[in-house]
């Protein structure tokens, strides 16, 4: 390990464990104080809460989803060169888990949806990134928290009497938060980015954030580095004005270096770098706004990532078939069997001779030169994930390779300029995503092994007092300490 990276590794630990070890019983004084600035400063500044706990283990939870967070950041930091001192302070001062399995497909809006919710997508609705709309082509996200089939943690937080707060959080236009900064579309047609979120985030909210960074413009969004560095100060913005019961906040440049450069390139470690500056500057926040020792931090993410080079296009096989038309420029006509994403959906699910035609042509691709390269899943394995109900099947690549719908050459199989992809069924590690709780009601070094997705915002609940009795997950009650119980020790 280089020399700096083991003394700013053993600062942040020693300043978290000695003071634990000379600290009295009684509570920890929850006022504002002044905190040394910078990263390190802060990863030196984390404290575990007070043995001296109310009826709820937590007064406040902030969930911080990291786009792409793979446990190789925090479990092998050495061998791929993260440097994150806030996260491992975090984990240091609490306990994560060696991988969490997220839903399916390990898409982020699934993906964030269970996590906010612990229902897999077959009940929670958000099957996909996109909305399935082939009269028109759209591509649109489920921007919308209409979409929602079930209640969210701030839902019934709320019901709880907690306040609640979002931050760039998926499926949020239109959720009922006391503070809401919703992520939408990016690139609106009709007006600029900064104005859709004035119209869609809590008046006001917008431009006191704007004043505090001194400017931001109208379309800054547009870069991933930008775009974390408005939703952060979003974040501290709401902790110190409003200190919410409950705060979600989403940080995704990890996901567009990867996507674009591979997981464990150096443009990736260079935005976990900066996510981990978020980190410290959320945890700073809680500290300047005298709740730091009655908060508990929940971090974790949507997917892991595979490598590519190469990309399957399962519609060019459909239209060589028959399956679907299209014009001159490839704009769809009609169809019998369609691509979206890696499922492959029918116009007549329930026509079983149909979809055996169908799941035939490509399971004969998959025996033949393809072989080992991709695979058919079928609705008995997908229902198992609790994955898109409405899908005949999906293709399944190997690392690799991944699954377009376009039409590029003409060809099934065309190069890809993406080096990192995800979207796949979650068995493999690979996909895994992280987890690292800390801070307020949360037990000290519990192992955890590997998690389930749909088990964190359970979790969650039980830390802020109450419970989520329609999820498909149960709390992580091992990790949870018992109010009056020792936490984070």
């Amino acid at each position: 390990m280089p020399i700096d990276r083991f003394v700013r590794r053993l600062a942040a630990t020693l300043a978290l464990t000695l003071p634990l070890a000379l600290a009295p019983a009684g509570p920890v004084s929850g006022t504002a104080r002044s905190s040394p600035q910078g990263e390190a400063s802060v990863a030196n500044e984390l404290r575990a809460p007070s043995s001296s706990q109310p009826a709820r283990p937590a007064d406040h939870v902030i969930v911080i989803s990291i786009d792409g967070f793979h446990p190789a950041t925090y479990l092998d930091a050495e061998r791929h060169g993260y440097e994150m001192p806030t996260l491992a302070a975090l984990s240091d001062a609490g306990s994560h888990a060696d991988g969490a399995i997220v839903s399916a497909p390990s898409l982020t809006y699934p993906s964030h949806t269970s996590l906010a919710t612990g229902v897999r997508p077959a009940r929670h609705g958000i099957v996909s990134n996109t909305i399935f709309d082939p009269g028109t082509g759209s591509q649109m996200w489920y921007f919308e928290a209409r979409h929602l089939r079930v209640p969210a943690l701030w839902d019934l937080a709320r019901g709880h009497g907690l306040t609640t707060a979002g931050v760039s959080w998926p499926v949020t236009v239109g959720a009922t938060m006391d503070v809401l900064y919703p992520e939408t579309n990016q690139a609106p047609r009709h007006m600029s980015w900064l104005a859709l979120a004035r119209q869609q985030s809590t008046p006001g909210l917008i431009d006191a954030v704007v004043e505090r960074l001194g400017g931001f413009g109208e379309n800054d969004n547009r870069d991933p580095v930008q775009r974390d560095r408005f939703a952060a100060a979003v974040a501290t913005h709401v902790i110190r004005a409003h200190q919410p019961h409950l705060l979600m906040v989403h940080l995704m440049q990890t996901d567009s270096a990867q996507h674009a450069h591979g997981p464990h390139s150096p443009e990736a470690r260079e935005a976990f770098a900066n996510v981990d500056a978020h980190l410290a500057a959320i945890v700073r926040a809680t500290e300047e706004a005298g709740m730091r020792e009655r908060t508990a931090f929940v971090v974790s993410g949507d997917h892991g990532f595979y490598r590519i080079h190469s990309v399957f296009q399962p519609n060019v096989i459909l239209r060589r078939a028959g399956l679907l038309t299209t014009n001159e420029r490839d704009r769809l006509l009609a169809w019998r069997a369609l691509a979206h994403g890696l499922a492959i959906r029918v116009d007549e699910p329930a026509n079983a001779e149909l979809v055996e035609r169908v799941a035939t042509l490509f399971e004969d691709l998959a025996r033949g030169q393809y072989r080992g390269l991709f695979r058919v899943v079928r609705r008995a394995e997908l229902d198992e994930h609790g994955a898109y109900p409405d899908a005949a099947f999906f293709l399944e690549p190997a690392e690799g390779y991944y699954v377009s719908d376009g039409f590029a050459d003409d060809a099934f199989l065309v190069a890809s300029n993406r080096r990192g992809a995800h979207g796949y069924l979650p068995t493999n590690p690979a996909l895994h995503t992280g987890f690292v709780a800390s801070g307020a009601g949360v037990a000290r070094g519990v192992p955890l092994a590997v998690i389930r997705q749909i088990d964190i915002a359970p979790t969650v609940a039980r830390l802020l007092g109450f419970e989520l009795p329609d999820a498909d997950g149960v709390p992580l009650v091992g990790l949870v300490a018992a109010p009056g119980a020792e936490a984070a020790r």
